[in-house]
Order: C-alpha cells, then sequence, then structure tokens
C-alpha cells in the first residue's frame, strides 16, 4: 500500500493512539484501593467496560464525560462501595491525562511526512 495514494487517514484514537485503559485504571484503582475492595486493574476494567458499553448504547447521543462519570457509578453500585460526585467527575476529566501508547509519537511523525 502507498501511503501517498490517501488525502487522509482516519482512525480510533482510544485504543490506537491513546492508552484508554490505563487512564481509567488510574483513576479507577485507587477508588478501589480506598474502599478496601482488592481488584486488580484488569477485574476492575472488565466490570466498568459492561457498564460504558450499556450507558453508551442507552444514552447514545450523551457526552463522553458524562458516560464516564454514569458508568463510575454503576461499577460503584454493582460493587457496593461508595462513590462520591467528586470521584466520579475524577474519571470524568481525566480524559486529557490518558497517556498516549510509547510508539503513537513515531508512528504519527511517520505519517505525516509521507
Amino acid at each position: 500500500m502507498n501511503l501517498g495514494d490517501f488525502d487522509a487517514l482516519s482512525f480510533d484514537c482510544y485504543g490506537t493512539l491513546i492508552d484508554w485503559e490505563a487512564g481509567i485504571a488510574a483513576v479507577l484503582g485507587p477508588w478501589a484501593g480506598e474502599h478496601g475492595l482488592g481488584l486488580d486493574d484488569e477485574a476492575l476494567l472488565s466490570a466498568y467496560a459492561n457498564h460504558e458499553a450499556h450507558a453508551e448504547a442507552d444514552t447514545p447521543a450523551a457526552l463522553y464525560p458524562d458516560i464516564l462519570a454514569r458508568s463510575f457509578h454503576a461499577l460503584a453500585d454493582q460493587l457496593g462501595a461508595p462513590l462520591s460526585e467528586q470521584d466520579a467527575q475524577r474519571l470524568a476529566a481525566s480524559v486529557p491525562n490518558w497517556p498516549a501508547f510509547p510508539d503513537s509519537t513515531a508512528a504519527l511523525t511517520a505519517l505525516a511526512v509521507r
């Protein structure tokens, strides 16, 4: 494939360029630890992902920060742990801090010169 044959490329950023799992786990993990839940990041992310999928299906026009907060509330309910609105908003506001995968910069740079 010759990338020069294309005027534009499009792809999903989350999971491709941005490590959304690390970003979400950075908020869920400390919260779970504070409440003695004893769940590792993988277990938290797996449970959380189900709630996010339902929130997106139930409210497809909702803004992503609202989906994040709603999903976190549902996770807390499932796990029987308290969740303050401040904690829910911490996840909702965390997106700009989610890390890029280590190879994202180099990959985008390589694509930009073509």
